[in-house]
């Protein structure tokens, strides 16, 4: 018979998937002369082993096993999701003699039930069989596992909870749908042509049903300042594992004017529509917006369709939109009504809702708006149709929960450049390039609508260096108007006011706010919260508390429109900001200023010139405590770097006060660099930070006791090493039960930690020569445990070297009272250990045994002394 073809071999296992077919069949067309394919495929896979518990006796073997079965129920799903397919057993994927067969068994039932723990309402039934083969002389096993094909209409599978964790830390599969494509299993909702695959029929051609129709809509027609859509990779694949989400009914996409929010959710409603994707059977499109700025035109202009412009007008809307007829006079229902109608007729037709721009309304109707919907939405969660979906537009976030909530910011760059080309072709301009697109990306924040608005000066005559600054003025005033005039015309006075106060103050602090305003700090914290949630205010933390407010980029060029607003209100701010820049400009304003100059010549490569300049500048103000660091760090970055004399400015910086949030980093970059292991390790010693992504002074702690530990083992001094390893160890576990941290600096802390406890040991066992001095080793051991260090490999030696002293004293002619004592004390301990153990959210059989084992041993060979043991 001569060998089929690749196509021809997936063709053929197309349609016994199909037929749920697990024969000698599917084994000939998966190993052909017995021999593997030269590479695997969207119908099969090899693997080279069967999930097994190890028998090694590791740490965690039930971890280890319950990781590799999650990663075959990640590629049963994918592949279930896909073309369904067949997973081989006994197959590495290189190698000469790739064919291995496999050894023990595979429970398939308790596969298919795990599996489906995973997956919810939406059950996968798999299928495993072994099969016989000879080779290289001998016969072997191979195991085969078919996974069905999903059904055409029937909604894609999606794990409703997160994978098994491997041993490396990473999680098996993530809450998402997954499916194979090619050989990769993989989140469909990431790449649009998987999305799309996804909700196709994926039948064999041969019997392929009827193209599925697309979903009834009322979607309008499209912007016509729509050119292409570009990017938005990350906010289209989170609405996409949206609408699989049987329990999360309602998303709002919020951020500034011109971002594109109307284009993204207009983008997303044709996928609905067109894949059907999701288990909606209608999607509605309903928009308050009355007019937009056209950027192609340069002007505003009327939206050609208005759906709504309260909570009344929607309600009906929608009823209209679903063509449900109210049997009572409309006039006469409350909204609680119309609410009641709404949910009966999502419970007979399923639908996306989408609610374009609710921030056109009166706040008061945006706030009824979406707690209308919200009700709605929840209500239509826990029936027996599939839940219907809610997705809003708007500026701000509407008090809803940040989960709830898809803030979009600016183009990503990539995207971004293309977008550029694509306007400059569609307004006749020649092509722009290089530097000059990372220009535009700046001041246009990422943003298309003020982008395509800088180009449109451009195709008017303007050099494009030259529109970039026009932008800014005047000429940009009616693109940032759009933007932002709306939020700005709904602000309070109050919050104008703090708005203003911010964008002539530039990078400031609440406290300093609170004094120019006259306000409290408290009052002036709840102002800035109602602002972020306009995207008007931006913070960051600088250092390891100050925390820095200021407007973003795109939002300073807004002062005028704010001073309309404020009217006579304005000047009062100006006149209270020029007063606190004037009580700061003596000193502090011509030191920022020198110091900026020198950061721009070591930035610039002048790190020569910038020493000088900050010699000069410490020369006339040798008490600043800025001016020293600034020093300092020039000296650092000079060509060669001068740590000794950076040391000593750093040492004035803190003397003096300084405020500058870089001066720890710099310490410990040269006391490391000077090899001052001892001077990091006096700094560091009772210092700590409460960031919860790192902690700088622990972490120049840890470097400066490696330093020392690597002095102490060149002079042999094992008994330092051993105390300064137990000091880390302490030092990580204060922090870790004082303090949550990140779960990736969680991770790197115990790592530390357990290389510590390992030096510890190691170092006391060299200090112990003699039987006699086993007993340290031992209580070494426990004083780890005491700080939550229960490693396996220690505990071992713990117990190993306690029996290897207590023989030692066995030997001795007579067993004295002091040692029968010393004896019963460390039995106390190790009775202790156990129950320690014992407590461990993952059981250890084998260390339990051990300690349990030895704790009663020592105890009968020690009751035959005396009954002080």
């Amino acid at each position: 018979m001569a060998k089929l073809s690749t196509a021809a071999v997936t063709s053929r296992l197309r349609v016994l998937v199909d037929d749920l077919v697990l024969t000698s069949e599917v084994l000939t067309l998966l190993l052909p002369d017995g021999k593997p394919h030269d590479a695997e495929n969207q119908l099969w896979d090899y693997k080279e082993n069967l999930p097994a518990l190890p028998t090694d006796g590791g740490d965690n073997p039930r971890k280890v096993f319950d990781a590799q079965l999650g990663d075959i129920v990640k590629d049963a799903v994918a592949f279930h999701n896909a073309y369904g397919g067949y997973i081989v057993f006994g197959v590495t994927d290189k190698g000469k003699a790739r064919v291995k067969g496999v050894e023990g068994d595979f429970d398939c039932t308790d596969f298919n039930r795990r599996l489906n723990a995973y997956v919810g309402d939406n059950p996968i039934e798999c299928d495993f069989q072994k099969f016989q083969i000879e080779t290289a002389g001998q016969t072997i096993q191979i195991g085969v596992l078919m996974i069905p094909r999903r059904a055409p209409g029937k909604l894609p599978v999606r794990f409703i909870k997160d994978g098994p964790i491997k041993p490396n830390g990473n999680k098996c599969f993530n809450r998402e749908t997954y499916v194979r494509i090619r050989d990769e299993c993989r989140p469909a909702a990431n790449v649009s042509s998987d999305w799309a695959f996804l909700h196709s029929d994926r039948a064999p051609p041969e019997r392929e049903g009827k193209r599925r129709e697309k979903l009834p809509s009322t979607l309008p027609a499209r912007d016509p300042d729509l050119i292409e859509f570009l990017g938005r990779a990350e906010p289209l694949s989170e609405l996409r594992e949206w609408i699989g989400d049987p329990r999360s009914p309602i998303r709002l996409i919020s951020g500034i004017g011109g971002l594109g929010k109307t284009t993204l959710a207009y983008r997303f409603a044709e996928e609905v529509s067109d894949l059907g994707a999701g288990a909606v059977e209608q999607v509605i499109w309903l928009a308050a917006k009355v007019r937009t700025f056209s950027a192609l035109r340069g002007e505003m202009v009327a939206v050609g369709r208005v759906d709504f412009d309260d909570l009344a007008s929607l309600h009906k809307a929608i009823l209209a939109a679903m063509s449900y007829r109210v049997d009572a006079d409309e006039d006469d229902l409350a909204p609680e009504d119309f609410e009641e109608s709404i949910i009966e007729a999502l419970c007979i037709v399923p639908a996306l809702i989408i609610i374009d721009d609710i921030d056109s309304l009166q706040p008061e109707e945006q706030r009824r708006v979406v707690n209308s919907m919200n009700t709605i939405a929840l209500r239509t969660v826990g029936r027996e149709l599939p839940s219907s979906k809610i997705l809003m537009t708007s500026r701000i976030d509407q008090g809803l929960p940040q989960t709830g909530v898809l803030k979009l910011e600016g183009l990503e760059r990539e995207a971004f450049g293309d977008f550029i080309k694509n306007v400059a072709h569609a307004f006749g301009i020649p092509p722009i390039y290089g530097d000059v697109i990372d220009d535009l990306f700046r001041s246009s924040s990422g943003s298309p609508l003020f982008a395509a608005s800088i180009l449109r000066l451009v195709k008017l005559g303007e050099n494009i260096v030259h529109a970039l600054e026009t932008w800014k003025g005047q000429d940009g005033e009616d693109v940032r108007a759009f933007a932002f005039e709306r939020e700005i015309r709904r602000l309070s006075t109050a919050e104008a006011r703090l708005l203003l106060a911010v964008i002539l103050l530039g990078e400031t602090s609440v406290q300093d706010l609170a004094a120019v305003l006259d306000l409290t700090t408290k009052v002036v914290r709840e102002r800035i919260g109602h602002l972020q949630s306009y995207h008007l205010l931006a913070t960051t933390v600088r250092g390891s508390s100050d925390t820095i407010i200021f407007v973003p980029s795109d939002l300073v060029a807004v002062r005028e429109i704010l001073v309309r607003h404020l009217g006579s209100q304005a000047l009062s701010v100006e006149e209270a900001c020029a007063r606190a820049e004037e009580r700061s400009r003596s000193n502090t304003k011509s030191i920022g200023l020198a110091i900026r100059t020198i950061i721009a010549l070591w930035k610039g490569g002048r790190t020569g010139e910038a020493v000088i300049s900050a010699r000069r500048l410490q020369s006339q103000h040798p008490t600043n405590g800025d001016v020293a660091c600034i020093y300092g760090a020039s000296l650092l970055k000079a060509q060669p770097p001068q740590p000794k004399e950076a040391d000593i400015a750093f040492h004035n910086a803190r003397r003096y006060n300084c405020s500058r949030p870089e001066l720890p980093s710099y310490i410990i970059q040269t006391k490391k660099e000077l090899e001052d292991w001892q001077g990091l390790y006096i700094l560091t010693k009772s210092l700590s930070s409460n960031e919860a992504h790192r902690d700088i002074w622990l972490d120049g702690f840890i470097n400066a006791c490696s330093g020392l530990i690597g002095t102490a083992k060149v002079r042999g001094d094992w008994r330092r090493v051993a105390e300064l390893s137990l000091e880390v160890v302490e030092r990580i576990s204060f922090k870790l039960h004082r303090q949550v941290v990140t779960s990736g600096y969680f991770q790197t802390l115990i790592g530390r930690r357990f290389d510590f406890a390992r030096e510890l040991v190691d170092a006391t066992a060299r200090e112990a020569v003699a039987p006699a001095g086993q007993l340290a080793v031992f209580e070494a051991v426990i004083r780890l445990a005491e700080h939550d260090v229960l490693l396996t490999d220690l505990i071992r030696r713990g117990v190993h070297a306690l029996e290897t002293w207590w023989g030692a004293v066995e030997d001795r002619p007579v067993v004295d009272e002091a040692a029968r004592g010393l004896l019963s004390k460390q039995l106390r301990r190790l009775g202790s250990l156990e129950k320690q153990v014992s407590k461990l959210g993952k059981p250890q059989p084998e260390i339990l045994t051990l300690v349990s084992g030895a704790n009663h041993d020592l105890a009968f060979r020690g009751a035959k002394y005396g009954r002080a043991a």
